[in-house]
């Protein structure tokens, strides 16, 4: 069963559209100087109106530890995603607290991910480019498809690579904005393949 996430969540109205969709997950941006950045205390009035069904993720570069730490203890968030390098020291100190780590690779670095799941990616995360399906890595473990997906492309990315989740940001997005018709369409896309 292939799972959908929408990350990049940042405003009370995106909480109501996924609310409807029901994605098995979404995302919340913490990585400083971001577009989609938003604050610990905006994540804390979205998590509160989030479906408790709906996995709340936290997306982070540079932030320290005790900072997602204390988002985690906050119930802010239920799962930590990590943008830097492969061989980041916080992800056996998460993994050690039991917390469930994604870590964002190129796809030549997916086997020697130390995280629970690697998520795959181009090399501009968040960019919408579109990541080469072709030449992926052929892996013995969950992993999460990212890059360039959107309602018209999803389908056939979980057909050919056949991921264990979808992330999807500005994919669903009109003019920077999260879109609730374009949220519906992928999340029942994805789900339809289940």
């Amino acid at each position: 069963m292939t799972q959908i996430k929408i990350c990049g969540l940042m405003r009370l109205a995106d909480v109501a559209m996924v609310n409807q969709a029901r994605p098995d997950a979404i995302g919340f941006i913490f990585a400083p100087g971001r577009r989609r950045q938003i604050t610990p205390d905006l994540a804390r009035q979205m998590a509160a109106q989030l479906n408790p069904q709906i996995q709340r993720v936290g997306v982070f570069t540079t932030n320290s530890l005790a900072e997602i730490l204390a988002l985690v203890q906050a119930h802010v968030i239920q799962v930590v995603q990590l943008h830097g390098a492969l061989d980041d020291p916080r992800v056996p100190q998460l993994r050690a607290a039991h917390i469930p780590v994604i870590q964002v690779v190129i796809p030549a670095d997916a086997i020697r991910c130390q995280a629970d799941y690697p998520l795959l990616d181009n090399s501009h995360p968040g960019s919408g480019q579109v990541l080469d399906w072709t030449d992926l890595p052929r892996l013995k473990r969950p992993f999460i498809l990212a890059g360039g997906l959107t309602p018209e492309n999803v389908t056939t990315a979980i057909q050919q690579v056949h991921p264990a989740m979808v992330d999807v940001s500005s994919g669903v997005e009109t003019n920077g904005r999260k879109d609730v018709q374009k949220i519906a369409a992928i999340v029942a896309r994805a789900h339809q393949l289940n």
